[in-house]
């Protein structure tokens, strides 16, 4: 998922993601490289402007990256002090 070209990035993603499906132990790491290149896209905008679509930065991509992480629970809740949590 580390690679610069998007299309290789896309179809990693697809395979770790099948793969999490059935074995999310084994592919931990993979939540962490997810995490990484979602940054990447959209706080960092590292994106090439072929990728832009209607100028949301690989919109697929961004998709396929927050299913693959919802395999995996968060670590925790934190949250600043004096802010409520509204469920």
């Amino acid at each position: 998922m580390d690679d610069p070209d998007m299309g290789v990035t896309l179809s990693v993603t697809s395979l770790v993601m099948s793969l999490a499906q059935d074995e999310p132990d084994q592919y931990k790491g993979g939540y962490v490289k997810a995490a990484q290149r979602l940054k990447k896209i959209v706080v960092d905008n590292d994106v090439q402007p072929d990728y832009l679509y209607y100028k949301v930065p690989c919109p697929w991509i961004q998709v396929k990256l927050l299913r693959l992480m919802q395999y995996y629970p968060p670590s925790g809740l934190r949250r600043a002090p004096g802010i409520a949590v509204f469920f």
